[in-house]
């Protein structure tokens, strides 16, 4: 039997919900509901099904508009026509189940690694994925970091064996494109925009003075962070990046000092955790902590 819409409020929403939400939804098993003629009245010039209709129609289209304001890069790369294709395979796939917009487009890059019928699919999913994490950074709870007089009050033997804790407003993003320089264009409304070439890019994302930043980073740098970022101590970050370091390695301590320093400058990091030294026991295993 077809859910009826019964006479309160609380019904009627439901129905109204479901009636809107529910046609672009895939996979779902929908509930039966009552005929739109026994809910609203026709106009003078459309049937309840089609005054319904339009309000689907809208919903759809808002949230197609959202993921653009979301990813103007991706639709400059796409092409209005078929970013707008896509935003609506993706919707189908990943509906919205949330009260906000924010977090709608956050499995775009997910979507984009799928077999999807999208053109140019890995470039795409690349400047996904680096707007996507700058979208989460932007929303990001705000913590306040530590700055560079913090880090020059550490012991430097200590800091060797210290963990670092990331504030919540920073993100690591590894793509196979060089997507900055393309990203910038876009954002700067650029006519001509670079080509999007085959690259390795490590790129640190961030929020600063309500601002949201792109860093580049050396390979080795983004190896020293993601250990960081693991969990990791401070040690086992630079062991890192000493195994890829394409430099002079007596130039390792001053290049990790030049980038600790551009760290703590921008704000990476809101506290410091010590871990215990690891101690010399009588033990049938000889060390343990």
């Amino acid at each position: 039997m077809p859910r009826a819409s019964g006479g309160s409020f609380p019904d009627i929403a439901r129905w109204f919900q479901e009636s809107v939400v529910g046609p672009h939804e895939q996979g779902r098993k929908r509930p039966r509901l009552a005929p739109a003629s026994t809910v609203i009245r026709p106009s003078q010039t459309l049937k309840p099904e089609q005054r319904v209709g339009i309000y689907a129609e809208a919903y759809l289209a808002r949230l197609i508009e959202a993921l653009h304001d979301d990813f103007p890069a991706v639709t400059r790369f796409l092409g209005h026509q078929a970013f707008h294709e896509m935003a609506r395979a993706y919707l189908e796939k990943f509906p919205s189940r949330s009260w906000s917009l924010n977090p709608l487009g956050r499995r775009l890059p997910e979507f984009l690694a799928m077999k999807v019928r999208v053109p140019k699919c890995e470039p795409a999913r690349a400047l996904a994925a680096v707007e996507v994490a700058m979208a989460e950074v932007f929303d990001g709870t705000a913590s306040t970091p530590l700055g560079p007089a913090d880090f020059a009050r550490l012991d430097a033997v200590k800091f060797f064996r210290a963990k670092l804790d990331f504030v919540p407003t920073f993100r690591l993003v590894e793509v196979d494109y060089a997507v900055n320089p393309y990203i910038d264009a876009v954002r700067q409304e650029k006519d001509d925009v670079p080509a999007l070439k085959k690259k390795t890019s490590w790129i640190a994302i961030y929020r600063k003075d309500f601002k949201v930043w792109r860093l580049d980073l050396q390979q080795a740098a983004y190896a020293t962070l993601s250990e960081l970022q693991r969990g990791r101590t401070v040690s086992i970050g630079v062991a890192a990046a000493a195994r890829i370091w394409k430099g002079k390695p007596d130039d390792l301590p001053t290049q990790l000092q030049q980038w600790f320093g551009e760290w703590s400058s921008e704000g990476f990091f809101r506290d410091v955790r010590y871990w215990p030294k690891f101690k010399r026991n009588r033990t049938a295993g000889g060390i343990s902590s």
